[in-house]
């Protein structure tokens, strides 16, 4: 009797993937005129029902659809359940598939987020490999060698003399990210070392002990971008990383352990970071704020709120040689009120427009400096439109 409410609730909600838009026109809109330049593809994932979501390759120049990926999605998260994990969804719970990476072969790896599983499918749909011996999540990026980069999080984190308390105590509640390359061929794990590591040994605890305080999620690790050329500041297969939850991105060279640049902000609880050019960097800042007061009255009921000053979200472009930052886009940015709570990515493609994918609101736009050219959204009704799962722009 006690459940009944929860239950009718339930039943009489949207899902969390519908997403409010009366006004957004089906699939790929071309806004303005079409200039000379050629378009790359857009690889979406979207769900329009419960247990169905899709992939799907998108020619931007003519909105046409030139592949379409329908995974047995009841199979997938029955086999995401892994009853080690101790954060494990429910049995039956509707998850939803992060980031899907596309292979020569047109094969597709992806990860079932808030899960345990990466698997690979291939060109048909069906399982060709598939792990969940630890949580993945989040990005999955090819190096120059054609390996990959996942974020992962093992069932047990590391133990820590810079923690309190016992090993057992936080043992199964930190999450202790982890940088992860595998072989997309079988699935076989090549590198592993944890973020938190990696920060200690380079000297960078103050960074996780921020004010003296500490959170079972210190990293939140969110990308992983390898180098795929060297130039006068990285080498090919560097890698520049995002760490949400300390608001830091940092270059790292696997080969020798070390962190060859580190910066904290200006932006906020950032998503995607990019090599761009010879000399510069492109990172997405949410620039939102947590609360997580504890012992304090909370500033705000909101756990992830816009501030007056930031209210809506920025892409940053740092420069190596200059030392300097810049926010081209501010003005398209502010014009179409971009504002994704978490997630999002971006990319600066070859003419200079920036592709843009408003996760929270389900919505990809491609602009200039001061306006919108492109528009996609997944109609759901003619009320929702689906959220996406980490759009990729495939060339």
């Amino acid at each position: 009797m006690a459940e009944i409410p929860a239950m009718i609730k339930k039943v009489i909600e949207a899902p969390n993937f519908y997403k409010n838009n009366e006004q957004s026109q089906e699939g790929l809109v071309h806004l303005t005129p079409k200039d000379s330049f050629y378009y790359p593809k857009l690889l979406v994932s979207y769900k329009e029902k419960t247990f169905n979501q899709q992939f799907e390759l998108i020619d931007i120049n003519t909105g046409n659809t030139l592949k379409k990926w329908s995974p047995d999605n009841e199979d997938l998260f029955s086999k995401a359940y892994n009853d080690g994990n101790p954060r494990k969804p429910e049995k039956g719970s509707d998850l939803y598939f992060m980031h899907p990476y596309m292979d020569q072969d047109s094969s597709l790896v992806f990860n079932v987020q808030l899960s345990s599983l990466l698997v690979k499918i291939d060109a048909q749909s069906n399982i060709v490999w598939f792990k969940n011996d630890r949580t993945y999540h989040h990005t999955i990026e090819s190096d120059h060698q054609d390996q990959l980069f996942v974020c992962t999080m093992p069932f047990e984190s590391g133990q820590y003399d810079f923690l309190p308390g016992s090993f057992e105590s936080y043992s199964s509640t930190l999450l202790d990210d982890h940088i992860t390359k595998l072989n997309p061929k079988n699935g076989s794990i090549t590198f592993d070392k944890s973020v938190i590591e990696i920060l200690l040994e380079n000297g960078y605890e103050e960074l996780l002990l921020y004010k003296g305080q500490m959170i079972s999620d210190p990293i939140h690790l969110n990308d992983i971008q390898p180098a795929l050329s060297s130039s006068d500041f990285w080498e090919k297969g560097d890698l520049l990383v995002s760490c949400r939850n300390i608001s830091a991105v940092f270059l790292y060279r696997p080969s020798t352990n070390k962190i060859l640049w580190l910066q904290h902000g200006p932006w906020l609880n950032q998503h995607d970071v990019d090599f761009h050019g010879e000399n510069e960097i492109v990172i997405f800042g949410n620039d939102i704020i947590r609360e997580e007061s504890r012992i304090d009255k909370p500033l705000t009921n909101a756990n992830l709120t816009f501030s007056v000053k930031r209210p809506h979200n920025e892409v940053y472009i740092y420069n190596f040689r200059k030392d300097s930052i810049y926010t081209p886009y501010t003005q398209m940015l502010k014009k179409e009120n971009v504002k994704t709570i978490t997630s999002g990515r971006c990319d600066i493609l070859e003419n200079g427009d920036l592709f843009f994918e408003e996760t929270n609101q389900g919505r990809i736009i491609i602009g200039d400096r001061t306006k919108k050219k492109i528009e996609y959204v997944k109609r759901i009704d003619d009320k929702h439109v689906s959220s996406l799962f980490w759009s990729r722009i495939i060339k």
